[in-house]
């Protein structure tokens, strides 16, 4: 796909943050991409109109020339990622958030992992640790832990099957030229959207360290839009489905079956959207004929399953939190 120069392989890498009324986090987020140990980068903040009387602002330009500074009117992250992307001189974009972390390594260990590639466009992902707002570790997502390296690497099985997060990848600007860009009208999936048209008949490569780290908080976009995000959601998941070719969804999941059965399982675990999981449930009990009965009592069975152990964990966190408080 690509004409990359492989001869002292050291790409130009843009950093893209953007933000929004994020004094919070800010800090700690450009802090991490400039003290990345691979160092032919640039780091790029786009203010997406913060209204904090400043604060957001004063951070970025108390960088200075460390830091590529751009003021917008707000028009939502998908808006400010795609000024980043139209001003970035890089060959390869690299998304971090205002509220998650880039290991000093993240760079490095990606583009390590390119150089060894015949085709150095494909696009690199890697595993993340989740954080809360206050950085206590939550959770790590080790795909390699899941999953084959031969499962990951087919087109869209790790992004159907919850291995991606955005700001672990490093894309090549060839695919902004091919797919587009983030979609505007798009409040918080855009970049679900986004990864989907880009991985589509795409292989995608795992590099095997934990390179960032994400966080969950309360302040986040799809937690302060959770109608429009349950909309928005509902939508994105049942295009993908109905998208997707009979031969793609077997070569994701082996089976137009096993794909709507993923498809649901992946949604009840991890998402609200119920509108697209009772699609998928659908898709699976029709995929199977006249073994769908069972297939439904199964499905039924799984849920009640999940649920239960989703609300044990829950249980088994507020004792701990009580018990936490009972020692103060």
């Amino acid at each position: 796909m690509s004409d990359i120069n492989k001869d002292n392989f050291q790409p130009l890498v843009s950093i893209i943050i953007p933000v929004f009324n994020g004094s919070n986090y800010l800090n700690e987020a450009i802090g991490s991409a400039l003290n990345q140990d691979y160092k032919n980068i640039e780091v790029l903040v786009v203010n997406d109109g913060s209204d904090d009387g400043g604060q957001t602002e004063s951070i970025a330009l108390a960088y200075g020339s460390r830091i590529r500074y751009f003021y917008k009117p707000n028009g939502g992250v998908a808006s400010a990622l795609n000024l980043g992307i139209s001003e970035m001189k890089g060959e390869y974009f690299s998304w971090l958030s205002h509220d998650d972390v880039y290991y000093p390594n993240k760079i490095s260990a990606q583009v390590k992992h390119i150089e060894a590639l015949s085709d150095q466009s494909e696009v690199i992902f890697s595993g993340f640790d989740i954080i809360n707002g206050k950085g206590k570790k939550l959770n790590s997502v080790l795909p390699l832990k899941r999953y084959s390296i031969e499962q990951l690497e087919t087109p869209l099985f790790a992004l159907l099957h919850g291995m991606i997060s955005g700001c672990s990848l490093l894309i090549h600007k060839s695919h902004f030229e091919r797919v587009g860009i983030f979609c505007e009208d798009l409040a918080t999936t855009q970049d679900f959207d986004l990864w989907f048209r880009i991985m589509r008949n795409q292989p995608c490569r795992i590099c095997e360290s934990v390179l960032h780290k994400t966080r969950v908080h309360e302040t986040q976009g799809s937690r302060v839009y959770k109608d429009k995000h349950q909309q928005e959601g509902d939508e994105l998941w049942i295009n993908i489905m109905e998208q997707l070719t009979e031969s793609e969804k077997i070569q994701i999941n082996g089976s137009v079956k096993k794909f709507y059965r993923n498809m649901y399982l992946l949604l009840l675990k991890y998402t609200t959207h119920h509108t697209a999981m009772c699609h998928a449930k659908s898709k699976s009990i029709e995929s199977v004929g006249l073994r769908g009965t069972i297939a439904r009592w199964w499905l039924e069975l799984y849920s009640a399953y999940i649920l239960s152990r989703e609300m044990l964990s829950m249980i088994k966190r507020r004792v701990r939190r009580q018990s936490y408080r009972g020692v103060l």
